[in-house]
């Protein structure tokens, strides 16, 4: 593979830069010269192994403080837009002072043409290019090798769940044989309904369950937490619908406390007002959305919850899925995890 450069002047390749160029075509490598750091980036980018980046400072190498700053500022721009590459500082009759400032900005090396010769220029060339195509080559081993485990992970996840769910579809049997009671893994979602009035609660109960939904509907925040633990245990809870105006404990303050017996439980507030304050509080608690009162098309409503808890329950099975095939294979999971990202 031919080594290639990219030289960036805004003054085309004369005088002592011509020389440059020449001497590096004469060794085999190929150099183009562009006037913007932009075309650079397009052409690299292109390139199977990215080139070595040439950056004419010679505008900024009268060894004062401040040219050395510009220099800096010149080589950091070109490592920001070209992260994958070492590019060389150009210069003529630059001092030791100028020369560091570029290499503490992430050049990978420094060529004076008033001191560099051919066989010198190329080595640099060269020994830059090969630094980079041995990033690239080991860059796509590291991804090649990602891509394998990460399917390697995916048919592992597949077979896994399917051996749970066989195993789980055992003890189910098991248990139910000793008279144990057993929550299915096919359950239906469930939602906890907690609404003072008694009718809106027996009516929306209805629609959920003529929904496919399995309803627990209470009059009370007490009621529901006192009930909440149980059900969670012996049928399972995907989300609450909770008035915001309650006798006694408010529903902000009901789904505070299921929570702490049904961890990350989905809620939904009912209520006639959204206020500021109300939308604040639901908001830092985390409550998915609000239903209002009074219920204008509460077909739409049931059709938004149902949806909402099959979500739920699908997410909730997923990570109880992952969690089982977590524990079993870490110690493949935390190779994968050790395998370095891309920068």
């Amino acid at each position: 593979m031919e080594d290639v450069a990219i030289l960036i002047t805004a003054d085309g390749s004369a005088g002592l830069l011509r020389g440059l160029v020449e001497r590096l075509s004469s060794g085999g490598i190929t150099t183009t010269v562009v006037d913007e750091l932009p075309v650079a980036v397009e052409l690299s980018n292109r390139a199977a192994v990215p080139p070595c980046i040439l950056v004419d400072l010679r505008d900024t190498a009268g060894g004062e403080i401040e040219d050395a700053q510009l220099a800096a500022q010149a080589i950091r721009r070109v490592v920001s837009a070209l992260p994958h590459t070492s590019p060389v500082a150009v210069l003529a009759g630059s001092n030791v002072a100028l020369a560091i400032a570029c290499i503490r900005a992430g050049a990978g090396d420094v060529i004076d043409l008033e001191v560099e010769g051919t066989a010198a220029a190329r080595v640099v060339v060269h020994r830059i290019w090969e630094r980079q195509r041995g990033r690239t080559l080991e860059a796509e081993a590291l991804a090649s090798q990602r891509s394998m485990i990460e399917e390697l992970l995916r048919d592992l996840i597949r077979t896994e769940r399917r051996t749970i769910e066989a195993e789980d579809k055992l003890a189910a049997q098991n248990r139910r044989s000793s008279g144990e009671h057993v929550i299915s893994d096919m359950r239906p979602p469930a939602v906890l309904l907690v609404e003072h009035d008694r009718d809106v609660a027996d009516e929306l109960a209805d629609l959920l369950e003529a929904a496919g939904i399995a309803t627990f509907a209470y009059v009370t925040g007490e009621e529901a937490l006192r009930e909440a633990g149980t059900l969670a245990s012996t049928n399972g809870l995907d989300l609450a619908l909770v008035a915001a105006q309650l006798p006694g404990m408010d529903g902000l303050e009901t789904i505070r406390r299921l929570r702490d017996r049904v961890p990350g439980l989905a809620a939904f507030l009912i209520t006639s007002v959204i206020e500021a304050e109300l939308a604040a509080n639901a908001a830092d608690l985390g409550v998915v959305g609000f239903v209002q009162k009074p219920l204008a098309d509460l077909q739409e409503v049931v059709d938004r919850l149902a949806q909402l808890a099959h979500e739920s329950l699908t997410r909730t099975r997923e990570q109880a899925y992952l969690q089982r095939i977590k524990e079993r294979h870490e110690r493949v999971l935390a190779r994968y995890r050790a395998l370095p990202r891309e920068q």
